[in-house]
């Protein structure tokens, strides 16, 4: 009887122990698919009808009115080009490039995306090679900089409370996926297109697929595209 007392206590307590690694974990890998501080997209869904943001790609970037969270949309050009704002500035870097329409938000703010072999002073990272900029006197010496590959200057944002853009992720308006350099300066037109039917076929997937194995992170089985911890 007491073998049988003894192994029971083991058993509890071996139990326990991998009940305690499995919510360890878990615990781990939602609050990493949780983590809007890496670099990421927002997509809008189908299912975002606002006229301002319907049919939008977001880059998540460094918020510059932190505890802000802001975006800068970028595939909506605007008929607006780079030369026209730097009207007596020469040698400039794509003066052809449209502006983008960044946001609804501080429409007068002009900020610049780009790519360049090393970091400049008055630029942030975002992430790998990707850097943002904002004013015009650093947005032109980005425009001059010889190291600059590919650039979007973008007029306007997008800024959100935590808990507004959290909602409104719960509510099925975006889908949140890791950014990639080379998509930030592909075809405007057909970005958005292509992002939202991935998005759709993750999120048909999900059901079944295994939420550390999906490209597009998980916060659990069902809603796979909501990615924004409420804490």
């Amino acid at each position: 009887m007491r073998a049988f007392s003894i192994k029971l206590r083991v058993t509890v307590v071996a139990s326990i122990v991998i009940a305690v690694s499995i919510a360890t974990l878990a615990t781990s890998q939602k609050a990493q698919s949780t983590d809007l501080s890496t670099p990421s997209f927002l997509v809008a869904t189908r299912d975002l009808q606002d006229p301002l943001f319907q049919h939008s790609v977001i880059l998540m970037v460094p918020s510059t009115e932190p505890p802000l969270l802001a975006g800068l949309i970028i595939n909506s050009p605007a008929k607006e080009r780079v030369r026209d704002l730097f009207p007596q500035v020469h040698g400039l870097k794509g003066p052809d490039e449209p502006i983008y329409t960044g946001g609804p938000v501080e429409l007068d703010e002009i900020s610049i995306i780009f790519r360049s072999s090393s970091a400049q002073s008055s630029a942030t990272r975002v992430f790998d090679d990707v850097y943002v900029a904002t004013g015009r006197d650093a947005i032109a010496a980005v425009l001059k900089d010889p190291r600059v590959t590919n650039l979007r200057v973008v007029s306007g944002k997008a800024q959100w409370m935590h808990d507004q853009l959290y909602g409104e992720v719960m509510a099925g308006a975006w889908y949140v996926i890791p950014a990639k350099a080379d998509l930030i300066f592909s075809n405007p037109k057909d970005l958005w297109a292509t992002l939202v039917k991935g998005g759709d076929l993750e999120e048909a997937r999900a059901g079944t697929a295994s939420a550390l194995n999906l490209p597009y992170r998980l916060l659990d089985g069902t809603n796979w595209q909501r990615r924004i911890s409420p804490n």
